[in-house]
């Protein structure tokens, strides 16, 4: 590589890191503010321990309850909870791409979580339905069936207790700017 290339190279690449070292900077100053907030200050997180999970019926509804414990309150249950999370879990199967044969060789699973936040006096304080469609291969094994639908199964009840919990830290930070 000729000098002037290199210096060419090393030009362009300091201009790159220079600009990348700008967005950083002026990224605060855009009003980008994220969800989870700065642990200094009280935050969503403070909230999100406050919520105490109500058992959840079946095996999935016991996933679903100790994924979102590990997601919104890491640290164990509140003593004295502010807020109860109840929640209604659905699951329905539907067979796919059917041979000829009448034989289906994919399948999706389908969760509905109907879920409420409510106050410890009882007031509703949010309340919503999140859905998740996971899909896996029906095989002529059916040991091997079996663990496709299991594992897609645990993939689904994780992604929904993602998605709870997202939307838990949503309504917590809408609350937290109301004041």
């Amino acid at each position: 590589m000729s000098r002037t290339a290199y210096s060419t190279l090393s030009f362009k690449r300091a201009i790159s890191i220079g600009i990348l070292v700008g967005m950083v900077i002026a990224l605060p100053g855009c009003g980008y503010a994220p969800v989870y907030g700065d642990k200094t200050n009280d935050s969503v997180h403070s909230d999100l321990s406050n919520v105490a999970i109500r058992p959840i019926e079946d095996r999935a509804g016991q996933q679903l309850r100790n994924y979102l414990f590990d997601l919104i309150n890491p640290f164990g249950r509140p003593e004295k909870p502010t807020f109860f999370l109840d929640i209604k879990l659905s699951e329905s199967k539907q067979g796919l791409a059917v041979r000829k044969s009448e034989i289906a060789t994919r399948a999706n699973l389908s969760f509905t979580a109907n879920y409420s936040l409510t106050k410890k006096d009882g007031t509703a304080a949010q309340s919503g339905t999140s859905t998740i469609v996971t899909s896996y291969n029906i095989l002529s094994s059916e040991y091997a069936t079996l663990a496709a639908e299991k594992n897609a199964r645990t993939s689904a009840v994780r992604e929904l207790g993602l998605d709870i919990s997202n939307r838990l830290a949503v309504y917590f930070q809408a609350q937290r700017n109301k004041k």
